[in-house]
């Protein structure tokens, strides 16, 4: 991938996908923003980058202020001077059935998944516009296109976000700016163990119950790694995938065909 010169601000970056993101971008010469509201984690991130011999700056952020996103990002321009792609990545899960969803367990879902995404998106987009050119790559969900029992606040927060992208794509093209999200299946990150705990309780499962009946679903037969939607991601901050704009992408390994 072509990476070189390019400043990529990630968002979840202390584990799972936005930290095999943040690597594999930097592996490919990109100058990368970490951001996560976990500072000891994010920061490790960081530093494997450099000590591989990359550019990284960790920033603990709240993606719900936007005080503090706008401070992450004035820093990352102070210190690379641009940032040509977003990995809008910071998520949550709560599962429960709909009917038992407390308004605080929806919110905090709703706060980080939907608003969160906005904040980061849309102000990352105004640091973008001057320059009339950049990137945006949320991460959605197949739970945005397949409704999932106990799950459905996160359903809709991830339904949320790949609306959102669909709507920035439509009003940025004038600058030069695209937009896509990933709608990934599962991928083997702690984020998933912890949804599949949950949503296996509710539904009386073991998790290792739940993992099995789970990978029947996928045509496959497997769960992905990070590091595989890490190097889609790299391709998406690639300049020859600018093309690709407004779409959600399924990065399922065929689970809604079986």
């Amino acid at each position: 991938m072509r990476l070189q010169e390019k400043v990529v601000f990630i968002t979840g970056a202390a584990g799972g996908i936005g930290k095999a993101a943040a690597l594999i971008c930097a592996g490919y010469g990109a100058k990368v923003a970490v951001v996560d509201l976990n500072e000891e984690a994010v920061a490790q991130t960081a530093k494997e980058i450099c000590d591989a011999g990359g550019e990284a700056i960790a920033c603990k952020v709240d993606v719900t202020k936007r005080d503090m996103v706008k401070a992450a990002i004035d820093m990352t321009i102070e210190k690379y001077g641009k940032i040509d792609c977003l990995f809008n990545n910071a998520g949550v899960v709560k599962s429960c059935y709909l009917v038992e969803c407390s308004d605080e367990e929806y919110d905090f879902i709703m706060d980080i998944n939907a608003k969160g995404s906005f904040i980061v998106a849309t102000e990352v987009a105004k640091a973008m516009i001057p320059n009339r050119k950049g990137r945006i790559i949320s991460t959605s969900s197949i739970s945005a296109l397949r409704e999932e029992s106990t799950n459905g606040a996160y359903c809709i927060s991830k339904a949320a976000v790949s609306m959102m992208t669909r709507v920035l794509a439509l009003e940025l093209g004038q600058y030069n700016i695209s937009a896509v999200a990933i709608c990934p299946g599962h991928i083997n990150t702690g984020l998933l163990r912890d949804s599949f705990v949950q949503r296996g309780a509710a539904e009386g499962k073991s998790v290792d119950e739940f993992y099995e009946e789970m990978e029947g679903t996928i045509a496959l037969g497997r769960l992905a790694e990070p590091e595989e939607v890490g190097e889609f991601v790299a391709f998406l901050c690639d300049d020859r995938s600018a093309y690709i704009d407004g779409n959600s992408i399924l990065f399922a390994g065929g689970k809604v065909m079986a």
